[in-house]
């Protein structure tokens, strides 16, 4: 289990306010590195998993959660609120072992993942080397598989092409369009878009977002021990999606479906690439839900 010396409260940003993100920060050391996370209410754990952007996006979900279950989320080294990596960047590997000595830091069993975007290839990374601690899953957006298809492997490579890793490089460009109604903003005020924001005030954050992409090309041995996992070890694991209405072109819903067996799926309307920030009262309503009816059935 963590002790004192290992995790510590730090204060926010400037930018970063109470009233718009209404947590207490803590830093955890692991190794070499370290990472600021939130820890929040008491009970079952649910631990959110994402990568690429920050923990703001759960920051509504939590809010809402926190009665019930212990919340906990993390920003990885170089993303939001952490700290610039050691040694160099984490690819998702890096990152799905970092995940597992922050759960083993924080002495975590019994987890219900809640995993978004490249936070399903982490996560589910985490889920497939350590399979006694995970409970159920909760998919929002995210695949964990090796990208198929023509469209979405171009997509992935046009988003991590070195022109457009140089444009959002100048201009910030994705950052300012995930604080769009069309991403996380739809809900939020100026103030709280300027938060979200504050991150990539450093550009290298910006640039790191692109390699990921890059990254979740090549993580083949990523992939295999996650597909040897759900055909195998999580198989029977209870597992909800939660997707937008809007961006699942590729049909990851439908997959986890036929991947899971004890799958349930709820669309949000009218939803997006970030339904928990869409809808939060949905998102957070259906996982209580679904939590409940699960741990009711044994």
């Amino acid at each position: 289990m963590t002790t004192e010396t290992s995790t510590t409260s730090i204060t926010p940003p400037k930018w970063l306010p109470s009233s718009t993100y209404p947590f207490r920060l803590r830093s955890l050391d692991l190794a070499d590195d370290s990472v600021t996370y939130i820890d929040e209410g008491q009970g079952s754990t649910l631990l959110f998993v994402h990568t690429g952007m920050w923990s703001f996006i759960f920051r509504d979900v939590i809010t809402r959660l926190q009665g019930d279950f212990r919340c906990i989320t993390l920003d990885f080294p170089g993303y939001g609120l952490s700290p610039e990596p050691a040694n160099g960047d984490l690819d998702l590997e890096a990152q799905s072992r970092l995940l597992g000595r922050f759960v083993s830091e924080l002495d975590l069993t019994d987890i219900t993942l809640v995993l978004h975007d490249l936070g399903g290839v982490v996560g589910m990374g985490f889920a497939a080397a350590h399979p006694d601690l995970v409970r159920g899953l909760v998919m929002s957006n995210s695949f964990a598989w090796k990208p198929e298809g023509k469209a979405l492997v171009r997509m992935l490579l046009i988003v991590s092409s070195r022109p457009i890793t140089a444009l959002d490089w100048m201009t910030r460009f994705i950052p300012r369009m995930t604080a769009t109604k069309a991403g996380v903003g739809r809900h939020l005020s100026r103030a709280d878009k300027r938060a979200f924001l504050g991150p990539f005030q450093k550009r290298r954050r910006v640039g790191r977002f692109h390699s990921l992409m890059s990254d979740a090309l090549g993580a083949d041995d990523l992939y295999a021990s996650v597909e040897a996992a759900t055909a195998g070890v999580l198989k029977a694991r209870p597992v909800l999606t939660i997707f937008g209405e809007k961006n699942d072109p590729f049909g990851f819903q439908d997959r986890h479906h036929a991947t899971f067996p004890n799958h349930e799926g709820i669309i949000v309307a009218n939803g997006n690439h970030f339904p928990m920030m869409d809808d939060p009262d949905l998102f957070a309503d259906t996982v209580r839900d679904w939590w409940q009816r699960k741990n009711d059935e044994g």
